[in-house]
């Protein structure tokens, strides 16, 4: 008997603590979610709150509120990561107004506490304000309320993702209109990026773009920051990334095609491909397994010749002849060890490429790797090259401006700006391979792939005036907007009405077409200089013959007449039919940008196209 009432003792001990505690031991299935970030570290992660109202009597709140509050989320977050939050030194609400200590972080002068409620600021105390359930709330720290704002990288801010691949963060602030207080968001450039709490060589871009290739199994935790004049201007944004996979990624770049690899990298017999390495797993074994990975066979000597091991003379098929040379580099390092002799760990990438010439030509690469994207969004990247002074033999690493960038082995009207970048986007679902051409560009050839997991919704409201086009012809137009032969110009007008000139029917014959567009314009025609949006399109008029030559002019801006129309739509899709009676109808008062989207779909469908 005495050994049951101790029992009833310990189990009535048990419940009298669950009930004085309920912040650590509440029961629900609804939960709210919070983190606090300090000044320069994450002073709480991300942690779920169980939406259970609990007294405040003891966190020196008098009059209690109804409902759960940020106050309720603070004091649950500190208390389930160990802190007392009844003691001034972890955590001083002014009796639940507002926050002026956290974990001793204690704001001075300009410096403030504040909050945001799915990532929208609210006005209200941390105690009047309630949250439900799935909401966010983000306790801050900024050194200046005048100078500093609120960032984020959004409220979907947990990511999965496999190694060797990259992702896209947008980085964006507050910025408060001082009339009249309305709050909007703006992106953040040259923020420099953490990541696990280490500072990195990535920088959002002027879009407030930050892209960030993950190589490592595990969590990471992203974060930003902007220093100006010593203060850093920003809030701590955070982002969570979970990376699947590991190993070596190993890619070999011939000419004209790209062949890649993943593999842990352990090591195997090497004799049987008459080479050696002394180390466990070499650049050698690497190459081996990522060509028998790609249907090759490394003892063939018709697909590869290793020389012993020391360097490669001839790979996937493809031999090194004259001034050509095969060449190697780790982590988009240059390497001066044998092949054989490089060793390589979990995270490397082992790049393999050919020069057409080793004398003029130089190792390439893009600055993320495969990356995902929806329909129609941007993706910026950036092309550098390495630059060899053959002085000193060293190696430098420089931005590559004005190369010719092709889209699955076409040109697609793509050139690096002065600063090595390129920004491209697709409509379409589908995987696209974004490549250079070495032997124009005195370059290996390099590839990045974008996985494009949706359609490009349209969304006809963007265009202002996209009302004005005709029922008759909406059909086409719409169908033409969605297959990227119809744009809208810089101010989000489609011009349906206006009469379309020569240079507009042609670019919308090529894209309908699906013909390569230049990216670089070798001058053919002498009113069209380089720099004209058209350029590129010229270079594919007069490569294909779509229009007559009046002497080495094309007259881009005339209209467009039945003549050169039928000309160039027989051209493009080597056809010998004439426009219909109706066709030939729409050039009697001048043909308009939605009349020419007809005649081209129209034209399209008549030869099966």
């Amino acid at each position: 008997m005495r050994k049951s009432t101790r029992t009833i003792c310990i189990i009535m001990m048990i419940a009298l603590i669950i009930a004085m505690t309920p912040t650590a031991f509440a029961v629900t299935n609804e939960y709210a979610y919070i983190r606090i970030e300090g000044y320069e570290d994450t002073l709480v992660e991300k942690t779920a709150v169980p939406l259970e109202i609990f007294s405040l009597d003891s966190y020196g709140i008098s009059d209690n509120p109804q409902h759960y509050s940020v106050l309720h989320a603070i004091i649950y977050a500190l208390e389930a990561k160990g802190y007392d939050a009844t003691k001034k030194d972890i955590l001083n609400t002014n009796g639940g107004s507002y926050i002026s200590s956290v974990l001793g972080l204690t704001a001075q002068g300009n410096a403030g506490w504040m909050y945001v409620l799915n990532d929208n600021s609210s006005w209200n105390s941390i105690k009047d304000q309630q949250i439900s359930k799935g909401d966010y709330v983000v306790i801050y720290y900024i050194e200046d309320w005048m100078s500093c704002s609120y960032s984020t990288f959004g409220l979907s801010d947990e990511y999965e993702t496999d190694a060797f691949t990259t992702v896209k963060l947008n980085l964006k602030h507050q910025v408060t209109n001082p009339v009249t207080w309305e709050v909007s968001y703006e992106n953040v450039s040259d923020a420099v990026i953490t990541i696990d709490g280490q500072k990195t060589n990535i920088v959002t871009d002027k879009s407030g773009n930050a892209y960030i290739t993950f190589k490592d199994w595990g969590i990471h935790t992203i974060s930003a920051e902007k220093y100006v004049d010593g203060i850093n201007t920003i809030s701590r944004p955070y982002a969570s990334v979970k990376t699947y996979g590991k190993g070596v990624a190993v890619n070999i770049y011939t000419k004209d095609k790209t062949y890649t690899a993943y593999m842990d990298p352990k090591g195997f017999d090497l004799s049987k491909y008459n080479v050696s390495s002394e180390l466990d797993f070499s650049a050698l074994h690497a190459v081996i397994r990522a060509l028998s990975q790609n249907g090759f066979d490394a003892a063939d000597p018709e697909d590869a010749n290793f020389n012993k091991g020391s360097f490669i003379s001839l790979l996937a098929g493809v031999e090194a002849t004259g001034n050509a040379s095969w060449m190697y580099t780790v982590n988009n390092e240059s390497s001066w060890y044998a092949l054989n002799e490089q060793p390589l760990k979990d995270g490397d990438i082992l790049d393999v490429y050919l020069l057409n010439d080793w004398m003029t030509d130089t190792y390439a690469f893009f600055d993320i790797s495969n990356i995902k994207a929806k329909g129609g969004e941007k993706i910026n990247i950036r092309l550098y090259r390495h630059v060899l002074d053959y002085s000193t033999w060293e190696v430098s690493v420089l931005p590559y401006a004005g190369c010719e960038i092709t889209i699955n082995g076409q040109k697609a009207g793509y050139v690096t700006d002065e600063e090595g970048f390129v920004t491209v986007s697709f409509n379409k679902k589908g995987i696209y391979e974004l490549s250079t051409l070495p032997k124009e560009d005195n370059i290996s050839k390099t590839s990045v792939y974008i996985d494009v997991i949706s359609d490009k919704l349209l969304n006809t409201e963007e265009y202002i005036d996209y009302e004005d086009v005709s029922d008759e012809y909406s059909a086409y137009v719409t169908k033409a907007m969605e297959q990227y032969i119809l744009t809208g110009d810089q101010d989000k007008k489609l011009r349906p009405m206006d009469e379309v000139t020569k240079a507009e029917f042609h670019a919308m014959l090529i894209r309908a077409a699906g013909l390569e567009i230049a990216g670089k314009y070798r001058k053919k025609y002498t009113d069209i200089a380089s720099g004209h949006w058209f350029a590129g399109y010229a270079q594919t008029v007069f490569k294909y013959g779509l229009a007559t030559h009046d002497k080495g002019y094309f007259n881009p801006n005339d209209s467009v007449n039945s003549d050169s129309a039928q000309y160039a739509l027989k051209k493009v899709f080597e056809s010998d039919l004439e426009l219909t009676e109706t066709q030939n109808a729409l050039f009697f008062e001048g043909l308009t940008r939605e009349e020419a989207v007809f005649l081209i779909l129209s034209y399209m469908e008549a030869v099966a196209r």
